[in-house]
């Protein structure tokens, strides 16, 4: 990897880091903390993929924090969250529950609808 890329996944990892800490290692959807011996596990999370297709930006308005089965259930369209008012949509349990977002932590909602899309056509809606 080159220097660069180096420099990119470092920063993308403080991004996601700082985040996670930012909400005490919990996930925006169950709002549970799982620990370890040797710490949190929570997954910071972009909301538009990165890479191609889908080419998504590495910057904290494209991330948010899962536990690792709702993230794995957010990447393969299980369920998405309304872009304009951040209810959660499709997923058991949780569906119709408004994700757990600070005020400080702004989002832009394109990638919602991104995300919303992709649950369509997986869904074949």
């Amino acid at each position: 990897m080159s220097d660069e890329g180096n420099k990119r996944l470092f920063f993308s990892s403080l991004i996601r880091i700082e985040l996670k800490n930012f909400y005490g290692f919990r996930s925006h959807v169950c709002n549970c903390r799982l620990e370890k011996p040797e710490g949190e596990i929570t997954v910071g999370a972009h909301i538009r993929a990165l890479g191609s297709p889908h080419d998504g930006p590495d910057d904290i308005t494209n991330i948010i924090c899962f536990c690792p089965n709702h993230h794995a259930q957010f990447d393969a369209y299980s369920f998405y969250i309304d872009a304009d008012t951040l209810v959660i949509k499709g997923l058991a349990g949780f569906d119709g529950k408004r994700l757990n977002l600070s005020k400080k932590h702004k989002i832009n909602s394109d990638f919602f609808e991104y995300h919303k899309q992709l649950y369509k056509k997986s869904k074949h809606l």
